[in-house]
């Protein structure tokens, strides 16, 4: 916890930007279950190639790996798959980036006891508490995350201070379990 305490209703105001939601996207996150299978079919694919081809894959393993052949072509294998997801997924986020609509006005947020009212442009929404399924905090962010794919993202600077940030993003995480009864 920090040492500045967050008054309610809390009302921040902040403009939405490009590099904000680059900063959700590049967010770690485990593959999901399609994201697995994926590698794994990549992963099944470059075998079959190097298996069909072992007389070519033969070429480019040292002599002092004859012996070690088909472990040398599973590693490769591995490797290659690996790049290749990653690419795949580097690739996917700089996608989402460039398609996301920024609102057009201010973000404006009241963060209240029993709810967060949103304005951004679009009709205003109200998020229960319950509704935040995880609370993840950055040095330059705190992400509201209603989803692994969607969230509500609120910047540092819409803060007078980082400790101020902090405490928003505790004092987040306590009412939405809270409000799931985990408190």
């Amino acid at each position: 916890m920090t040492d500045v305490t967050t008054q309610l209703p809390l009302k921040l105001s902040y403009r939405l930007t490009r590099d904000d939601v680059a900063a959700f996207e590049r967010l770690p996150r485990e593959l999901s279950g399609p994201g697995k299978l994926a590698f794994l079919l990549a992963f099944f694919a470059i075998v079959v190639v190097l298996a069909t081809q072992e007389d070519h894959v033969r070429r480019f393993v040292p002599e002092s790996l004859a012996e070690y052949q088909n472990i040398v072509a599973i590693v490769f294998a591995v490797v290659i798959s690996y790049g290749a997801m990653t690419l795949a997924l580097t690739l996917l986020s700089y996608w989402r980036i460039a398609r996301v609509q920024l609102p057009h006005s201010e973000t404006e947020i009241e963060a209240t006891e029993a709810n967060l009212k949103l304005k951004d442009g679009s009709p205003s929404r109200i998020l229960e508490w319950s509704l935040i399924a995880r609370v993840i905090e950055t040095p330059r962010h705190v992400f509201l995350c209603l989803t692994p794919r969607k969230a509500v993202i609120v910047p540092l600077r819409a803060f007078h201070s980082i400790d101020a940030m902090r405490a928003f993003a505790d004092l987040s995480e306590t009412l939405s379990r809270r409000a799931d009864g985990d408190a």
